[in-house]
Order: C-alpha cells, then sequence, then structure tokens
C-alpha cells in the first residue's frame, strides 16, 4: 500500500517537533543544574561584610603586594563574587582547527572557585572547581553527556583556578596560598584545598602588573607544563585586570595555543549574609 505524500509529510514534520523538544528540555536541564552549581558558589550565609585595607596585604611579596594596590582591590569587599561574560576561541587538538564559543565565568572569594559555561555549537561546555572538586562536562546539544572526573580533573581545575585569579585579585588574599617572590620579576605560590597542593609561577612586567603564569596541570591523564598569558590591563568594575587572556600547553618543548578568550563584561557584586 501506498503512503500518501501528505501524510508522510506529517510524520517527519512531528518527528523533527519531538526532536527539538527533546534538544530543548536537555539543553534546560544543563542550564538548570548549573544554576544550582552558581548558588552554591555564590553562597553567602555565615560572613561578615569586610572591606580590604592594606594592612590585609602586609604578609604578602612586595611585587604581589604593589600588584595588587595597583589592580584596586582595595576598599573592595574580602567577600565577593564576579561573573564574567567572555568570547573566544578554542582547539582540542594542534591539528585541528578553531571553534568559537561565547562563555560566562562565575568566581566568588567566600567558597574559592569557579564555573565556566561555554556555548560552542554543537557542544556546550561547563568546567567548574567547586569544594575542592573539578569536573568537565561536554553536551552535545544536551543529547549526549560526556564528564570528566577524578584526581586528574581536580588538579587540573585547581590550576586554571589559580591562574585564573588574575582575573579576580581579590582571591590571591585566600590564605590557602603561600607565597614567595623569587626575583624581581616572579613570584612563586603554593595552594592548598583539601589533600591537594599546586605550585605556579607568577610573572611581572615592567610595570608591576602580572603578564603571565606557569604551573603544571593534567592534560587528560598526563602532566604537563601550563602557561597563561595575561592581555593588556584595562579598567572592568573598578578592577584592573586583563581584558584577554590565552592558554598553552608546553608539550615537549613545542607551545600548543588552545584556548583565547577576551573579556565582554564584568560585574563584581559584594556577599551580603
Amino acid at each position: 500500500m501506498k503512503i500518501p505524500i501528505k501524510m508522510t509529510l506529517t510524520a517527519i514534520g512531528i518527528l523533527i517537533l519531538l526532536f527539538l523538544v527533546i534538544i530543548l528540555f536537555n539543553v534546560s536541564s544543563f542550564n538548570n543544574t548549573i544554576k544550582k552549581e552558581k548558588s552554591l558558589l555564590f553562597d553567602s550565609k555565615s560572613i561578615p561584610v569586610e572591606k580590604i585595607s592594606e594592612a590585609d596585604l602586609e604578609h604578602l611579596p612586595e611585587l604581589m603586594k604593589n600588584y595588587l594596590i595597583k589592580a584596586q582591590i582595595i576598599g573592595k569587599s574580602k567577600y565577593c563574587n564576579v561573573t564574567f561574560s567572555q568570547k573566544g576561541t578554542i582547539k582540542t587538538d594542534p591539528k585541528k582547527g578553531w571553534i568559537s564559543f561565547t562563555a560566562v565565568q562565575y568566581m566568588s572569594s567566600k567558597n574559592p572557585g569557579f564555573i565556566w559555561k561555554a556555548r560552542a555549537l554543537p557542544m556546550l561546555i561547563r568546567d567548574k572547581y567547586i569544594d575542592q572538586k573539578g569536573e568537565v562536562k561536554i553536551s552535545l546539544l544536551g543529547l549526549k553527556d560526556v564528564a570528566s572526573l577524578g584526581p586528574e580533573v581536580d588538579q587540573s581545575s585547581l590550576g586554571r583556578y589559580f591562574g585564573e585569579l588574575i582575573w579576580f585579585p581579590i582571591g590571591f588574599l585566600d590564605p590557602d596560598i603561600i607565597w614567595k617572590q623569587i626575583d624581581t620579576t616572579k613570584v612563586k605560590g603554593t595552594i592548598t584545598k583539601g589533600d591537594l597542593s599546586l605550585t605556579g609561577y607568577f610573572y611581572f612586567d615592567e610595570t608591576g602588573m602580572i603578564k603571565s603564569f606557569s604551573t603544571q596541570r593534567y592534560r587528560d591523564t598526563t602532566l604537563e607544563d601550563f602557561i597563561a598569558e595575561a592581555g593588556e590591563y584595562q579598567n572592568y568594575d573598578g578592577l584592573l585586570i586583563p581584558n584577554k587572556m590565552t592558554a598553552i600547553w608546553n608539550l615537549k618543548g613545542e607551545k600548543f595555543e588552545y584556548f583565547k578568550a577576551d573579556i565582554v563584561s564584568c560585574e563584581l557584586t559584594e556577599t551580603i549574609p
């Protein structure tokens, strides 16, 4: 029996509609999960309202202290949150091309950590470090989710958080960071969260601002040299921070640039109990 063309087109239309509904439902679920994670990161219960003074910087090496003064953190709340809007490009392999993305990133000084939510169609990406745990989650239009967890991800996420404090310098006052000035252009920092410690180096330019950061992070299951290079410094919502950042893997002496992000906007909010 021959099926009428009209009925065939109707069936195709219903299937397409169902497919779109499934995508919308899964994307909404993906976004709702991130909203819940943001609520945990931005939780402001049981905190005092304190402003940063120069006395809070006295224990720091001179390079770091002078940099934080120039970054204009004096007078800001010790416990605050920041929301960045970003645009940029990313690549997963040196032989592959660049993929454009737009993203929102959340960071907190009360609950040290971050959430990075990006859209690089057909991918939705969420990278996070919350409560001493890291996770990378990639969703293909909400139809298939791939998550990465484990000690290596925890270490790599902590390394990303530490380096990206250049975008959120209030986080450098974290008491879990031990500082040592190496010379006139380099400061060593060791951050410890739970059982995990990570050491990184911050390099300063002739104006006293941080120009780059280096550490070792896991790339999949291999520990590799990692570099973050800062762009030009601009005033965003009262903070002097880089307008862009480039992330680089140093793979056996060859640099692989894999992440470039520009700051589109920045909103700093005090956490009020």
